[in-house]
């Protein structure tokens, strides 16, 4: 039964953070000064598949912590990179913040503190608040501890069955496993991704989705194997193989991930 729980818990996580999954913050955000029109600039980056479905849905500005503006929107113009204007003259000493949300997930803010005060900022690019740290150092960390719980429940039903209570432990290594990758898989949907090479992060998030896929599937068959009757045996092998795949995928996706961040 704490077996049977285990899985199901598992499963809920699974599905909790299976919608972040699909989402991703905007990647880059400037500002810019327009003095002669008295407007602030903000151009953004967000690349997506369809800017209806998927878009920026709010900027939010503020000025020494207070809202000064917040705009909402229904799609974003471009797929890619695209600029609003918003009538917001600016002077010297203003602290600007701009966070611009996702309508599936994510944000992106950018602060900076114009210099001087009592004069106003001329026509020029604001000084830009430093680059977010990339958080690729994390979701590797979350993704090589996953796997290794992943590899080493696998080895205890062909190593581990004179341990006392290697199931207990094969179940919940699984479980842990599963969580930690399920995390790091996130992670990488969830924040702006610095990336070296754009075509390997591309294939690296598409196999991110597939590896999401197998895991969900080895623990719906682990799930369903003690009620699958006289295919009891055929589950468990597809459980097993689906296991192996994962643990497969993982390890291409580690050397296209290395080479995203322009480690190799």
């Amino acid at each position: 039964m704490r077996m049977r729980t285990g899985i199901f818990l598992a499963l809920a996580i699974l599905l909790f953070l299976a919608g972040p999954v699909s989402a991703h913050s905007p990647a880059e955000m400037q500002l810019t000064s327009d003095q002669a029109a008295g407007e602030l600039v903000v151009t953004i980056s967000h690349d997506v598949a369809d800017p209806v479905i998927h878009y920026v849905r709010e900027v939010e500005i503020r000025n020494k912590g207070d809202i000064v503006l917040k705009e909402s929107y229904t799609t974003q113009p471009a797929a890619d990179t695209f600029t609003y204007r918003y009538d917001l003259p600016l002077a010297a000493g203003d602290e600007i913040e701009v966070t611009a949300r996702c309508n599936i997930g994510g944000s992106i803010s950018r602060q900076v503190t114009l210099p001087g005060s009592g004069t106003v900022l001329p026509d020029e690019n604001l000084p830009s608040s430093s680059a977010p740290k990339p958080l690729w150092p994390a979701h590797a960390a979350l993704l090589v501890t996953g796997i290794i719980c992943i590899v080493a429940a696998g080895l205890l039903p062909v190593y581990g069955k004179s341990i006392s209570g290697w199931y207990r432990f094969h179940v919940g290594l699984a479980v842990i496993g599963s969580v930690l990758s399920l995390i790091a898989i996130v992670l990488v949907f969830r924040v702006p991704y610095l990336s070296a090479d754009p075509t390997a992060f591309s294939i690296h998030v598409i196999l991110g989705l597939l590896l999401f896929g197998t895991l969900l599937a080895a623990l719906v068959l682990a799930l369903a194997r003690n009620r699958a009757g006289p295919r009891k045996a055929a589950v468990r092998s597809s459980h097993i193989w689906a296991g192996r795949l994962f643990i497969l995928l993982v390890l291409v996706n580690i050397l296209l991930g290395l080479k995203a961040v322009g480690f190799i």
